[in-house]
């Protein structure tokens, strides 16, 4: 009897498979440089933080894990750069993100 019901889902109401396989789709972030080439980094992912109308630059995220990217986040997980090493050409870190160096990034001085 279930495959009777997907046939019949499948034949009268198919157009509903195109909104199942766009919610099927997995969310990733995965970086690559200017020349589209993988570019691991690291990033941060935990879960999103509603920042609108706060002063200042506040952290979008909170409970985060730093990762190295390819990563996938969850349903409620957001991403941010851990540096300032890379820029990225857009502002919301999810699937293929284009990176490029910071100009004005300064590393950190190593202690001996």
């Amino acid at each position: 009897i279930i495959i009777i019901i997907i046939i019949i889902i499948i034949i009268q109401h198919h157009y509903l498979l195109y909104v199942l396989v766009a919610a099927a789709a997995p969310r990733m972030l995965i970086t690559v440089d200017e020349d589209l080439k993988p570019l691991p980094v690291s990033v941060r992912v935990g879960t999103a933080v509603d920042i609108v109308g706060l002063a200042g630059k506040p952290k979008s995220i909170t409970g985060f894990q730093t990762h190295q990217t390819p990563v996938l986040l969850g349903h409620e997980d957001r991403a941010e750069l851990a540096t300032d090493e890379y820029l990225p050409l857009h502002s919301t870190l999810e699937g293929f993100v284009v990176l490029k160096k910071n100009p004005e990034y300064v590393p950190p001085a190593k202690d001996k």
